[in-house]
């Protein structure tokens, strides 16, 4: 029964890491007046929305720095399906790349960050469909498992129930929060998860609405809450409007860079369901010391911390936080006490200036080696602090040495990584994700934004005659000669790797081709061999390829023929296997490296999807100029042509006429409007034979004026969407070469397209434009500029909104037989 005890509180104290930042070093002045004041303040806020970016990151911070609540931000999706601003990644690399934003921006505005299993799966107009697509009911079930979790005493949505007015996804993380509010707290549901938390139910739930983004003129606003967000807080320097468009601006990847705004910001509240509350969202909710009824020697500790708290001599009341710290123990609400006593611990730490961190020799380890990890410990005040001892995995180092004032203390462990532990891919990314939603095998990892680390040091301090531990992830840390300190976490990856140089290959008019894989040694003096698995009838030769490295880190390319003839199909899938030792192993790894955030390193499963169909090509030498980043150029080489990416200096009609069409990559002048300059050159290009085909642009970053200044006849751009991928596609202009030569497209060509139709369609264009094309979702209006085509001189202006970069990357056949028509225009 002890045993069990004591297992069910190290999981309830795994449940609240959230409250403890360990990854915090140096704290100011203002850091620790902020956190004395937070020490009284009991109160929780989930605020639930769809996407990152959706957060109200002024409310937030208003709640997070000026009342000082625990605030989480529930993001359903963690933005995947959206588009990349600052690179090529899409799908879940960049769901990847946008979890790390908001953890960002959580830094910045003082949130906790919290996501479900929900994929985002691209643009809906409805939130019928988002539920179906994810399955409501498991995505109501992470709703409710992360309620419980976190215990919010308010729960705050970003929008209505009211579907058609915003995108499908909002309004189902609406839908969802309201049918979590009333399920979690009822013990008969979802009685699994009871295992490891208690049933919750918050005394209410809000719509944060705003008359910038709503029509609000069926609603009292009189009967609405309205707190003003917009103050300022004198221990930060700051306002709250300051601090979110920081915390904004971490979303690169949507360049929603925000400038600062100073100045009273008003927000508005509808209260949705539970009690009525006439003037505040916490009104009747407990959120000072009564809530846990503290003992009176523990509440004197904290007074006194406060009351004598010196900006000169911060370690003066560091003795009475160890003592408040070892009074919380008589608290007997187990979730409070623990997020109060890592309150407390945050601020030992500050007050004493005591600095540890573990720093390993390597960032990527595998299991079976050898690494050194570096203890580094320092305490910068005159309190009497002794670290006892240091625990990692299964080793433990006595220490119990005494830290001097301002004296750096080291420590080395050599430590040989366990077989036990498993590669670090991202655990939401380990499998294949069901239809909509990520597979995640432990529910204590469900909510959570990232993997938790398998290193986990443990520092042991005796402070004055108290005992007080504190939990660090061990790191690589290297001097950048750029950032200085440059901290990532240690993982573990495989022994080796195996990379596909292209995770689709196509078989185009032939049933043969060379495939080729990269190795890449995870250790030193690795040998082995490489081959290719699949479930398929086809041939693969060699069988397999020996491989013998002497460095951790080298790198060898080899090639594979495959053979398709035997079967019938025109879709494979084939994985590329290493194996060393015996073991057999199947990841490759990637790094996605930004500046605004820390590295991260993926280990995907080597998968290649194989794909054969017919294609003519009758242009071949493309140009292709870059907007923000997309795979276009890439899927373009796998078929045959000979893209060279170009740039502004480029734009002159002696480098172009080496090329028999000019592509515009995908929001290209969204990034740059000044490509309107070489207007001249590219018009001379067309009149010459060339063909300039330009991708889509949104309409609020091109405006109608600028956008006619460039193309030859007049188009206005508007917001209209084909979001449903299996939209009917009409052609209505069947003659037309495009949909001729050198391929013929019918309706079939529109089959198993991916994700959407395409977006920002023009809903103007001058008569000179000729359509091909009409597509529509259900219950709404055709659009019919799609494809927008005039003849200029001996060559051809195309306009298109279809999304060729989600699918000629996906393989998808009749995207490439008509953007292969809509380059060879004119070249019979």
């Amino acid at each position: 029964m002890r045993l069990f005890l004591i297992f069910q509180i190290l999981l309830f104290i795994s449940f609240n890491s959230y409250a403890e930042n360990e990854d915090k070093n140096s704290y100011s002045v203002s850091d620790i007046l902020q956190m004395l004041d937070k020490l009284d303040v009991f109160g929780k806020v989930l605020y639930i929305a769809a996407h990152p970016d959706d957060e109200n990151t002024r409310f937030i911070a208003y709640l997070a720095n000026e009342k000082k609540y625990e605030t989480g931000y529930l993001s359903a999706t963690r933005g995947g399906g959206g588009q990349n601003f600052i690179g090529t990644h899409l799908k879940e690399n960049l769901g990847l790349i946008r979890t790390h934003e908001l953890l960002q921006a959580r830094k910045i505005d003082g949130g906790i960050q919290f996501f479900t299993s929900a994929v985002d799966f691209g643009y809906s107009k409805g939130p019928k469909e988002s539920l179906k697509f994810w399955n409501e009911e498991k995505i109501l079930y992470d709703f409710v498992w992360i309620i419980r979790k976190f215990k919010p005493d308010v729960i705050v949505t970003r929008f209505s129930e009211t579907p058609g007015i915003t995108h499908g996804h909002h309004t189902a993380s609406t839908i969802l929060a309201n049918k979590a509010f009333n399920l979690s707290g009822d013990p008969n549901v979802y009685p699994d998860q009871l295992e490891y938390v208690n049933p919750w139910k918050a005394k209410r739930i809000f719509w944060n609405t705003s008359s910038r983004f709503f029509n609000l003129d069926e609603y009292d606003k009189d009967k609405m809450i309205k707190v003003d967000v917009g103050l300022f807080n004198e221990y930060l320097g700051k306002s709250y409007n300051e601090i979110a468009s920081e915390s904004r601006s971490m979303h690169k990847s949507q360049a929603f860079g925000a400038l600062r705004r100073r100045g009273s910001e008003v927000e508005l509240f509808t209260q949705l369901q539970g009690d009525v509350a006439e003037n505040d969202i916490m009104e009747g909710i407990e959120t000072s010391w009564k809530r846990v009824y503290p003992h009176p020697l523990l509440k004197k500790y904290i007074d006194l911390s406060r009351d004598s708290f010196d900006v000169k001599a911060p370690h003066k009341i560091t003795p009475y936080l160890v003592s408040a710290h070892e009074e919380m123990d008589r608290i007997s609400d187990r979730h409070w006490r623990e997020i109060k006593k890592n309150e407390l611990k945050k601020l030992i730490k500050a007050t004493s200036g005591l600095f540890f961190e573990s720093l390993s020799d390597v960032h990527i380890i595998s299991v079976g080696e050898t690494i050194n990890i570096n203890f580094e410990i320092i305490n910068r005040s005159p309190n009497k602090i002794k670290i006892e001892k240091i625990v990692l995995l299964d080793k433990e180092i006595i220490l119990n040495k005494e830290l001097i004032n301002n004296k750096l203390f080291k420590k080395n462990l050599s430590l040989r990584v366990p077989e036990k532990l498993k590669v670090s891919e991202k655990y939401w990314l380990k499998d294949k994700p069901s239809f909509g939603t990520y597979s995640i095998d432990d529910l204590n990892d469900l909510g959570e934004p990232e993997n938790k680390s398998n290193f986990i040091s443990s520092f042991h301090f005796i402070i004055g005659d108290k005992k007080i531990v504190y939990k660090s992830p061990v790191q690589n840390k290297i001097n950048n000669p750029i950032k200085g300190d440059d901290y990532k976490k240690l993982i573990v990856g495989n022994p080796v790797y195996v990379n596909p140089v292209n995770k689709m290959e196509l078989f185009v008019n032939s049933n043969k081709k060379e495939v080729e894989v990269e190795v890449t040694s995870g250790k030193d003096d690795n040998s082995g061999e490489v081959s290719i698995n699949t479930n398929n009838e086809i041939k693969i030769s060699p069988e397999s390829q020996k491989f013998n490295f002497t460095n951790k880190g080298e790198k060898k390319t080899f090639k594979f023929e495959i053979d398709l003839s035997s079967d019938e199909a025109n879709d494979f899938e084939i994985n590329f296997e290493a194996k060393v030792d015996n073991i057999i192993y199947n990841r490759g790894i990637e790094t996605i490296n930004y500046d605004h955030f820390p590295i991260q390193n993926r280990f995907p499963v080597s998968t290649v999807i194989l794909r054969k169909f017919k294609l003519n090509l009758k242009s071949k030498k493309i140009a292709y100029y870059m907007g923000p980043g997309d795979l276009v150029p890439q899927s373009l080489n796998l078929v045959g042509y000979e893209v060279e990416e170009i740039t502004k200096s480029d734009l002159n009609i002696d480098k172009l006429k080496n090329y028999d069409a000019l592509i515009f990559g995908v929001r290209a002048f969204n990034v740059d409007k000044s490509i309107i300059q070489y207007k001249s050159s590219i018009m001379q290009f067309m009149e010459q034979g060339g063909n300039v085909l330009i991708q889509y642009n949104t309409s609020s970053r091109w405006n109608t004026l600028d956008l006619n200044n460039f193309v030859p006849y007049n188009i206005q751009l508007s917001r209209n969407r084909v979001s449903e991928e299996d939209a009917k596609v009409r052609i209505i202009n069947p003659e037309h070469p495009a949909l001729n030569f050198p391929n013929k497209i019918t309706t079939e060509d529109f089959d198993n397209w991916i994700q959407e139709r395409g977006l920002y369609f023009p809903n103007k264009w001058s008569k000179e434009y000729e359509t091909l094309i009409s597509s529509n979702d259900i219950d709404e209006d055709p659009n019919d500029g799609g494809i927008l085509i005039s003849k200029i001189g001996e060559g051809h202006f195309i306009y298109t909104s279809y999304s060729w970069f989600r699918q000629l990357p996906a393989g998808v056949p009749g995207a490439y037989k008509l953007f292969s028509n809509l380059l060879s225009l004119g070249k019979k």
